[in-house]
């Protein structure tokens, strides 16, 4: 049994509270962001993370380890903790506009969800690589940018490029794997 198995045969009988902080501990900044990075909203986002622990307290009975780790059961928890926020959101007036300055991103509402669960995944693994891993996955991948222009851009040897996309790739599969992502 793992630790995170332990943690959670502790929120159904043992003691609930230091469970639920250990797991706090581990994922709580996480799906904050993830919460956040969703609802656009610092205080909104507050309220989802609680909730989500809240309902993983109240629903540890329900996990099955069989069918995914604690970290895919809390995301699952979270998708739902937002969507639910995002539909009473829709009955209160809206949040005042963010101005672009301010370094969000603007999101299309109608995104699914699990369209953002995995964007903000992705974002997370590959803020988990080195800068240099982070530019060559960056501009081959997202700008769509050949070997050879790469090598033009950056200035370094094509073999090189070559090189370090692939360990690049590799370093964010892996990063993927950790997040419970599968590429």
């Amino acid at each position: 049994m793992s630790n995170e198995t332990g943690l959670i045969e502790e929120l159904r009988s043992g003691d609930p509270q230091g469970a639920t902080r250990a797991l706090y501990r581990t994922y709580g900044g996480e799906l904050y962001g993830f919460a956040a990075n969703r609802l656009g909203d610092q205080g909104l986002a507050e309220e989802a993370v609680q909730d989500i622990f809240v309902r993983a307290w109240r629903g540890a009975g329900r996990y099955d380890p069989a069918r995914g780790s604690v970290r895919t059961w809390l995301y699952a928890i979270a998708r739902n903790a937002v969507i639910d926020i995002e539909r009473q959101r829709g009955r209160r007036p809206p949040a005042p506009p963010r101005t672009p300055d301010d370094g969000s991103e603007e999101r299309d509402p109608s995104e699914p969800i699990e369209t953002a669960l995995l964007r903000y995944q992705v974002q997370l693994a590959l803020s988990r690589l080195t800068s240099e891993h982070r530019q060559m996955i960056t501009l081959a991948h997202f700008q769509g940018l050949a070997l050879s222009e790469i090598a033009s851009l950056t200035g370094l040897p094509l073999g090189t490029v070559k090189s370090r996309l692939h360990y690049a790739t590799r370093s964010l599969r892996l990063a993927l794997e950790e997040l419970g992502v599968t590429p």
